[in-house]
């Protein structure tokens, strides 16, 4: 059998136009699995676990090893306390990478419960990196984040109830999440400025009027975000080491930093 992908290519060819290109197959061994068509080739992603279907030290996740880790300190009771390394942060922060193609996938298709426990679990590993990172820098590069990734949580969440028909309960997820990230901005990144500014959260308020203002209106997906666009481009020129087009992408990512 050959490895050439081409033909996989050809049968699926990358539109530029096209938001997110996602599909889901059946694997050889039987298994789901989800496909990005990127301009390079494509992703493919677990549908449960880590997106890459590896079980690092035999737990799920990453993350799952790590608070194993965390629970074994507190119940030994030693006094002593492990800090995650440079390494073990980085290695944190690529599954939290993983996390995030597969989480904006399930926002593609509709699956916003998936969609929900995939920030949740991006969430969780910023939390850790707070509590354990020997290095604050090591922290704080993925604590940039956290408000995205909030954002992406009460829309999944908003969604997901909207489809259950709990329109009222999926108002009170957006206001609680709206509330969420905008303490965030204030206090966290000292940015007041962004409560105003920012785009998640104007996608956020507006989702919320169209449905307090047009309560029996379809809600459709909203559009990848420019920033959403870059990060994923990023993700994928960093895997393809395209290292020149992941510095312009990450000019790019700072520019918009810069604007918001």
């Amino acid at each position: 059998m050959s490895d050439d992908i081409r033909p996989l290519m050809d049968d699926w060819p990358y539109d530029p136009d096209e938001e997110i290109m996602v599909r889901r197959i059946v694997a050889n061994d039987g298994q789901p699995r989800l496909q990005i068509r990127i301009e390079l080739g494509i992703l493919e992603l677990h549908t449960t676990g880590r997106p890459d279907g590896r079980q690092p030290h035999g737990f799920a996740t990453l993350l799952d090893y790590q608070l194993d880790r965390a629970r074994r300190e507190l119940k030994a009771g030693d006094g002593e306390r492990f800090e995650l390394t440079h390494g073990e942060c980085r290695d944190l922060q690529r599954e939290a990478m993983q996390f995030y193609h597969r989480r904006v996938s399930w926002m593609r298709l509709g699956e916003f419960a998936q969609s929900v426990a995939d920030a949740e679990h991006n969430l969780a590993i910023m939390d850790l990196l707070r509590e354990r990172a020997a290095d604050r820098d090591d922290w704080l590069e993925s604590e940039q984040y956290r408000a995205f990734v909030l954002s992406h949580l009460t829309r999944a969440r908003a969604l997901d109830l909207l489809n259950q028909g709990n329109r009222d309960a999926a108002v009170d997820a957006l206001d609680e999440g709206i509330e969420t990230i905008e303490a965030i901005f204030r206090q966290d990144y000292e940015r007041p400025e962004l409560v105003d500014h920012n785009g998640d959260l104007h996608d956020l308020r507006e989702l919320r009027r169209s449905l307090i203002e047009r309560p029996h209106a379809p809600v459709g997906i909203r559009r990848e975000t420019e920033r959403e666009q870059l990060t994923r481009e990023l993700s994928a020129a960093v895997e393809h080491e395209d290292y020149e087009r992941a510095a312009q992408l990450r000019d790019a990512l700072a520019q918009l930093r810069a604007q918001a």
